[in-house]
């Protein structure tokens, strides 16, 4: 990391000894006199106790990994679903990319807002109750259209969770345990892509050997669609279960609401006052948005196609694939955001203020030739180990991504912020990375999958990896600031 340089260093002395001289808890507003008496009491209130904070994330977490299950179990299916309905790698690549994270990103605009108003609990169980229903509408498609509808619907229930979890935990969690937190939050996405290779695999082994299979009401259903019914259907009832954690105080507010024009009387302005706060820390925005954005294409275009390539390069069963690539993907996943978020924490503690984007960007470096050679070899085991080692690298992507826009974004504007963030990258990384990979194994064939993941990870990851290392003295300043104006 000595090559990035000494990331402590600030612009001025001034700056320096106070990023550096921050205590654990983190400081008071330097500037007291612009604080509100309720904004004071909000600030310097105490953290609720670690196990309801934690207690809070694993519920979070087991929800995000019931939204990852529902969102992946699509890539398992693969095969049947072009083979009843008809359909070319790109069209699945629109239903796994362009049709849910379009619905993703586009309505998470609307629910990031809102989280910043109203309460977090019931914006959750209200996407927690549509995605549910979306999935299980998946079972009864009869057509490219009909499948579309659905996953759009997946999209924009699964839209409500992040910018209102994110913001919980921000709440719950003081800053040099943040990160930590989140990473477990994420743990959530990586069982549920996990869950939906093994549990998926096995699921669709089962009903692949029923030629239909006949459901009240619905009538006659393909076993790839009652997939659909088995992982989406529960999901309604587990959806109560975020009444059973608290709503945390919201903390971290600007104090000086008059000279930002952080005023939120509708949506619209919401997002006003967001724009105006991002045009004032115009680099740190950029190569955030930038950076995160290209790993984004590479970590959603290989969920996608990860399995796919397994089933035509190597032959592999449903089955087969999930029993060994979910578990492999599981333990990469867990290992690389815990220790991810343990190690940008005690980065954080120790001073350093850019963590986020100096830990991943390093991680990105040293994963591209790891991810490339997985993806071009001609052996089964190799790739699964090499894939593995490579995602324990880049897993940790929402944990550094949002803890550092939510270190530098006040309260008020953090699920919007989150929302921002989230439609660009899914629009542009998400909704892409799948087409692309998908784009480049039409031209070589059928059994170029592979071809299409080396390409993207070779070009996106150091991409991404320079914007964030650019980055580091923008986050710095930007986290002088805030740290100086937040009560």
């Amino acid at each position: 990391m000595a090559a990035v340089g000494n990331t402590r260093s600030c612009t001025t002395p001034t700056l320096e000894n106070f990023v550096i001289g921050l205590d654990a808890g983190g400081m008071r507003s330097m500037s007291a006199e612009l604080v509100s008496p309720h904004a004071e009491r909000v600030a310097l209130a105490p953290y609720p106790a670690p196990a309801v904070g934690w207690y809070a994330t694993v519920v979070l977490a087991f929800l995000y990994w019931l939204s990852v299950l529902d969102r992946f179990i699509i890539s398992l299916l693969v095969d049947p679903i072009k083979h009843d309905l008809g359909l070319t790698d790109v069209q699945f690549g629109m239903l796994h990319g362009l049709a849910f994270i379009g619905a993703f990103t586009l309505f998470g605009l609307v629910f990031g807002a809102l989280a910043d108003r109203v309460s977090r609990r019931k914006l959750i169980y209200v996407g927690v109750t549509i995605w549910s229903i979306a999935t299980a509408a998946c079972g009864v498609a009869q057509g490219f259209w009909h499948l579309l509808v659905a996953r759009v619907g997946v999209g924009v229930g699964e839209a409500s969770l992040n910018p209102s979890a994110t913001s919980m935990i921000t709440d719950l969690f003081p800053r040099e345990k943040l990160t930590t937190a989140m990473a477990v939050y994420a743990i959530g996405a990586t069982v549920g892509s996990g869950t939906a290779l093994i549990i998926g695999g096995a699921i669709v082994d089962l009903v692949s050997h029923l030629d239909a299979i006949v459901l009240p009401i619905v009538g006659e259903i393909r076993p790839w669609q009652a997939v659909f019914f088995i992982v989406g259907i529960p999901g309604a009832l587990l959806a109560f279960s975020i009444f059973t954690l608290p709503e945390p105080a919201r903390r971290g507010k600007r104090t000086d609401p008059a000279p930002s024009g952080l005023k939120q009387s509708n949506l619209g302005s919401a997002y006003a006052s967001l724009f105006k706060f991002m045009r004032a820390r115009p680099r740190f925005f950029l190569y955030h948005y930038l950076g995160f954005t290209f790993a984004s294409a590479v970590i959603t275009g290989g969920v996608a196609w990860y399995p796919v390539h397994i089933s035509r390069t190597f032959g592999w069963s449903a089955g087969e694939i999930g029993a060994a690539l979910g578990p492999a993907l599981m333990i990469a996943g867990i290992v690389g955001k815990l220790a991810c978020g343990r190690i940008v924490d005690l980065m954080y503690q120790r001073g350093y203020r850019d963590a986020q984007l100096r830990w991943y960007g390093v991680c990105l470096l040293l994963a591209t030739p790891i991810g490339v050679f997985a993806t071009i070899n001609g052996n089964v085991w190799t790739f699964i180990i090499a894939i593995a080692v490579f995602m324990t690298l880049v897993g940790a992507l929402q944990a550094c991504a949002l803890t550092a826009l939510n270190l530098i974004t006040p309260n008020q504007l953090r699920g919007t912020g989150v929302a921002v963030f989230t439609t660009f990258a899914g629009l542009v990384g998400g909704g892409a990375g799948p087409v692309l990979i998908a784009a480049v194994s039409d031209l070589g064939g059928q059994s170029s999958i592979g071809l299409g993941l080396a390409v993207m990870i070779g070009i996106c990851c150091p991409l991404g990896a320079a914007c964030l290392l650019l980055g580091l003295r923008a986050m710095r300043e930007a986290m002088a600031e805030t740290e100086h104006r937040s009560g």
